[in-house]
């Protein structure tokens, strides 16, 4: 175990002592952090302590905006200890794409969406989808891996994208099949928000580049074309935003994967599929 892992343990150990919990299940090590399963009581939960350099670090602010609509119930926090409900018996939306249900995913994705999105925004320390794109003018500086074509075009839209916004909201930020649970008591919600500010249309884009690795789930024009139509038609989103934010995004998530150090193709191969279709 690495020092930053055992220093995670111990706050999840010093957590599990301040709140009075018992162990039941596993802890799970995460890229964000470590997640253990618990009892308060009679209660079932799922503690979660999230590291330093976590993207995750909005995520309790979202989860008290959203109060349970939509997304996991937060229990309690304390500094990077998060308490929350236990989704049970938590199956990720995932399988049900690799089952061959994209359309019934894609509106479930729908209905959670409609939840998350009810209410006006708060005002505070989001950050503005605005902000999220400032990659764009990193990457054109510095060059990388991806054609300069692709991103000069991608960046553009985002920019246009985002001057042209209508109503903002708090978007979940990484709204995608495996963020998404179901429980047996509350159906299907939404876990690890990121919180971010903007239109509706925006929260697409995430979904449209999932799930997980194989491209042939997600990255075809005539997946993503079907997918466009139904979320349109049970959100009453524009065509031509969705799609657009599609593109960008999947750029904007290339260059993230590139600055991290990673490969992943993903974000790649879903823009040069939407490409036809803009």
């Amino acid at each position: 175990m690495s020092d930053a892992s055992a220093a995670l343990h111990r706050e999840l150990r010093a957590a599990m002592q301040r709140w009075r919990l018992v162990q039941d299940g596993p802890v799970v090590d995460t890229l964000h952090g470590c997640v253990a399963f618990v009892t308060q009581g009679s209660q079932r939960c799922a503690l979660k302590i999230t590291r330093a350099d976590s993207d995750e670090t909005n995520a309790v602010a979202a989860l008290t905006h959203y109060d349970g609509r939509g997304a996991v119930r937060l229990l309690d926090h304390a500094g990077r200890a998060v308490l929350m409900e236990r989704i049970e018996p938590g199956h990720r939306l995932t399988a049900r794409v690799i089952a061959g249900e994209d359309d019934g995913a894609t509106a479930i994705l729908s209905d959670v969406m409609t939840k998350l999105h009810r209410d006006e925004p708060p005002a505070g320390q989001f950050p503005p989808v605005e902000d999220w794109g400032e990659s764009f003018d990193d990457h054109q500086q510095t060059g990388g891996a991806l054609p300069p074509s692709l991103v000069d075009r991608a960046a553009a839209l985002y920019r246009e994208l985002c001057s042209t916004q209508g109503a903002r909201v708090l978007l979940h930020g990484d709204l995608h099949h495996d963020n998404v649970l179901y429980d047996a008591q509350r159906g299907w919600v939404a876990i690890d928000p990121k919180g971010v500010i903007g239109e509706r249309a925006y929260e697409t884009g995430a979904l449209l580049r999932n799930p997980g690795t194989n491209a042939a789930l997600f990255a075809t024009p005539t997946i993503i074309d079907r997918r466009v139509r139904i979320l349109c038609e049970r959100l009453a989103l524009d065509r031509a935003r969705v799609l657009g934010w599609c593109f960008a995004q999947a750029v904007l998530s290339a260059i993230w994967a590139s600055e991290d150090g990673c490969v992943d193709e993903r974000g790649r191969v879903t823009a040069e599929a939407t490409l036809p279709l803009l």
